[in-house]
């Protein structure tokens, strides 16, 4: 089976991520070729060395629709599959030559709720309704969707997958002699206002003047990367050191911390929290009902209000101090991540998806 997908700016978001891990092993199950949209995002090599064949969007709108229009004709595919929503603009256009099944992906920035937001879905309203099926990778993101007037059209539910990173062979802090060391809080995003980073910096310097040594870091680009390292500065943390940019292999890197850190808000179903409890770390999120299938009990995942610190200091307070305990609730999100949202069942239903609509 032959299959197209349109793919969106390839940032450096869990939903491009996401992408790399699904194409590195279907890539191996069905004939993938991709149209990049919006060329020039960091993982656009990544990615079109996993693919058949990659063509390259340019110029105006009109000028990447012609361009997709083109590479249907030579790729004559089963079915098209919009990586990113504002993807799905060119396999519409291109519907007469094609009149393929065609799939979108929808995703948690979709789920906020203002007036702002309702505006901003209002384009992706109007695309979804001419989609044969409508990916989402939880209920509370259809559910959020639904609450804003947006219909998602014969919805899908693939739940993110996520691969394990190696750990490393001695755990940071055991070795003899070694004293407790800082506070190692991280997270992972872009650097915008929708996941609200200002909240995780004033999270940390709390907890320094309360004479807690304490690193924060978050991995990620983003239109507001100059201003939280000037706010970073005046709170007396190193600007670069906290917001270092993106890397791709940020998911390894996350077994060098203690406790990740998400205070978005608005969330699908995150990839940067489900990346952290794979490397092993207890999380600490704001609570927008996209949590509910991770936190058993609190036992590796704790919730507090959008915006609230106090919340948010004392969802931190069990796996602040004691190591041992940091470690029982890591391994336990790691062993949750690996049974409910592994890489090769998220694929396997991507794949199943494909097939009922090829036929």
């Amino acid at each position: 089976m032959r299959v197209m997908l349109a793919i969106g700016l390839l940032g450096g978001g869990g939903s491009e991520r996401k992408l790399l891990r699904f194409v590195e092993r279907a890539r191996h199950r069905v004939e993938l070729s991709g149209f990049l949209c919006n060329p020039g995002g960091v993982w656009d090599e990544a990615v079109s060395d996993c693919l058949a064949r990659c063509y390259i969007g340019g110029g105006s709108r009109a000028r990447k629709a012609v361009a997709f229009d083109q590479a249907v004709l030579r790729e004559r595919p089963a079915l098209i599959h919009a990586w990113h929503t504002q993807a799905l603009v060119y396999p519409l256009l291109a519907w007469p030559l094609h009149r393929r099944p065609m799939i979108v992906n929808v995703f948690g920035d979709l789920t906020r709720s203002s007036d702002d937001a309702r505006r901003a879905l209002e384009p992706s309203a109007r695309l979804l309704r001419f989609a044969s099926a409508t990916v989402v990778n939880s209920d509370h993101l259809t559910e959020s969707l639904q609450r804003a007037g947006v219909a998602v059209p014969r919805p899908t539910l693939i739940p993110n997958g996520i691969e394990l990173p190696t750990l490393p062979a001695l755990p940071r802090g055991a070795a003899q002699g070694a004293g407790p060391g800082p506070l190692r809080l991280c997270g992972v995003g872009t650097l915008k206002a929708l996941k609200n980073w200002e909240q995780a910096l004033r999270v940390a310097a709390a907890l320094r003047a309360g004479g807690r040594d304490v690193r924060l870091t978050v991995y990620g680009d983003g239109p507001d990367g100059p201003a939280l390292r000037a706010q970073a500065a005046s709170l007396g943390f190193d600007a670069q050191a906290t917001f270092p940019g993106f890397f791709p292999d940020v998911a390894q890197r996350l077994v060098d911390h203690d406790v990740l850190l998400h205070p978005s808000r608005s969330e699908g179903q995150p990839n940067a929290v489900l990346e952290g409890l794979a490397a092993g770390l207890p999380a600490v999120t704001a609570d927008l009902g996209a949590y509910l299938p991770m936190h058993p009990n609190g036992a590796f995942l704790r919730t507090h209000a959008v915006d609230d610190d106090a919340g948010a200091l004392a969802a931190i307070g069990p796996w602040l101090e004691d190591v041992a305990v940091r470690r029982v609730a890591g391994a336990a999100g790691r062993a949750f991540v690996a049974e409910h949202y592994g890489v090769e069942q998220m694929v396997d239903r991507f794949l199943d998806l494909y097939r009922s609509l090829a036929r």
